[in-house]
Formats: C-alpha cells, structure tokens, sequence
C-alpha cells in the first residue's frame, strides 16, 4: 500500500469513474485499474464495483476512502512542513509561460524582482511552453506559474494577481507606427499573430479581441523566422501584456492600444494544491508597489 494509490482512491471516489480520477491526477487510466487491482489484491475484497456504466464504491470501499481521505491531508500537511524547512536555502523557481517577445529577459527580471521582495524568498525565473508548463509544476521542475491568463487544469490551483492592458509590437517601418495609439480599426488593417502552444495567451489575448470585434487574420507563427517574417515583411502585429516595462527594442515600436478598444487581461499565478506558494501574497505586493491593477 502507497500513498499515491490512497490519492487514486479518493479521486475515483470524488470523480465517479476511473478515467475522471486519472485526468485529475495526471496520470493514465490504466495506471490508476494497475493500482486498483494491486490494491484491492493486498486488502483481499473488492473496493469498486465496476459495470458497463461506471463504478461505485463497496462498503469496504466507501469506508477505505474516508480513512485513507485522513491519512492523505496528514501526509499533505508533513509535505508542506518539510518543504517550508528549506524553502529559504533551496529558493523558488517561478515559471514563466508566455510567447517569445523582444526584451522578455526584461519582465523575467521584473518577475524574479518582484517575487523575491514579495515572498522573502530567492527567486529563479524559468522560460516555459504550454506544452510544458503543466508538467514542470507537477514534476516538481517548477514551483509556480507566471501565465497571461487563466490556466485551468486539475489538481493545480489559478489565482489571479491582477490585470494588464495589452499593446501592440510592429516594425517601425509600419504604417500604424506613425500612430501614438491603435484602435481596433487600426489593428483590422494587419495580420495578427497567434502564438501555438499558448492556449491561454491566445484565449485571453488574440480570441478575447476577435469577440470584442476584431477581424484581422490570425497567423500561426512557429519560428523566428516566420515571426520576422510576419512582423517586418507583411506589417503584422503581435499582441503584448507588459511593453511598458521593456524600453526601446531594435526595429519595432510599441504603440497602446487607444482606450475604448482596452481589455484588462488578467496575470495568474499557478501552482499544485497544497503547495506553499500563495498568490494572495504576490497579489498584495504587486498591488501596492502598482505593478498591475486589481
């Protein structure tokens, strides 16, 4: 007996099935029945009965889970006092998950600076992917998630510290950055690109203004090349949370987006449940230091 399977057995408890329990645990179905069976094989009686329409829980089983549900936040509880131990020798590593832009070793720098005088805690800021991201938190890689936007995944928990109003990056050879600010008319003369592997970006960013009325073209960009490509060879525009902190960049110009065409996007922490990383505190410092607003 594990303490990962008595994890399984209080998720297919609260789940209803096998399947909904391994989603929210990251792992693969047949990974949560090998459990299962090994388990049940240890205790000697069956703790789900399975049918063609789901499973429920035995008596024993029922019984097993409230038991094993007690050991689970215990054990949860030793986790977080052993981390805390040697948090402050150890340090945090921040994620941070965003499309590439000119000058992002800039808000990196912001976000360990921040993070640091905020939690009291050296920080290191790591560049990750949405293909990635996920599992650097679950695998321990990570200890936190700097996302624009929502992240919503089981088992990890996604405050929002606040909000930013994004801008737009062009080169300075094109014809909008003779503007000082762009309205959603501006934009709709231009390719906009869209970033793979950034749901969240894209949902909360390049979606969010196609709903609000935006019809340029969406380009998928996958390289550096395709990115100069779009930006200085077709006039494109990408999206930026955060250009007010970065200072001039070679060949673009960043441009605000005119106020009645803003939208706040939200900037979120993430982190796994029961981790010690709170972004109630991360909220607070940012907001009085008037990095984002509330």
């Amino acid at each position: 007996m594990n303490i990962k399977q008595l994890r399984y057995v209080t998720s297919i408890l609260a789940m209803g099935s096998f399947s909904s329990a391994a989603a929210r645990e990251g792992v693969s179905v047949q990974a949560v029945s090998k459990a299962m069976s090994e388990l049940e094989g240890e205790v000697g009686e069956p703790l789900f009965n399975r049918t063609s329409s789901g499973v429920s829980p035995t008596p024993l089983g029922r019984a097993f889970g409230l038991r094993a549900g007690k050991v689970l936040k215990e054990f949860d509880a030793l986790e977080r006092f052993a981390r805390s131990r040697g948090d402050e020798a150890r340090g945090l590593r921040m994620g941070f998950c965003a499309p590439a832009f000119p000058g992002i070793e800039k808000f990196c720098a912001l976000i360990r600076a921040v993070t640091t005088r905020a939690l009291g805690r050296e920080t290191e800021v790591l560049l990750t992917t949405g293909e990635t991201c996920v599992e650097d938190l679950r695998s321990g890689r990570l200890d936190a998630l700097v996302t624009i936007g929502q992240l919503h995944e089981p088992g990890i928990v996604c405050g929002s510290l606040g909000t930013m109003v994004p801008s737009v990056i062009m080169a300075e050879t094109n014809p909008l950055a003779q503007k000082s600010m762009l309205t959603l008319e501006d934009i709709n003369t231009c390719p906009v690109l869209l970033s793979p592997n950034f749901d969240h970006f894209n949902e909360s960013v390049c979606r969010a203004f196609v709903r609000r009325g935006m019809t340029s073209e969406l380009v998928e960009v996958r390289s550096v090349e395709d990115y100069a490509d779009l930006i200085q060879g077709h006039n494109g525009l990408s999206f930026l949370v955060g250009g007010e902190f970065l200072g001039p960049m070679p060949h673009c110009v960043v441009r605000p987006i005119a106020p009645q065409d803003r939208m706040p996007i939200p900037i979120c922490l993430s982190s796994l449940q029961g981790a010690d990383v709170s972004y109630l505190e991360l909220q607070r410092a940012l907001s009085a230091m008037k990095i984002l607003s509330a």
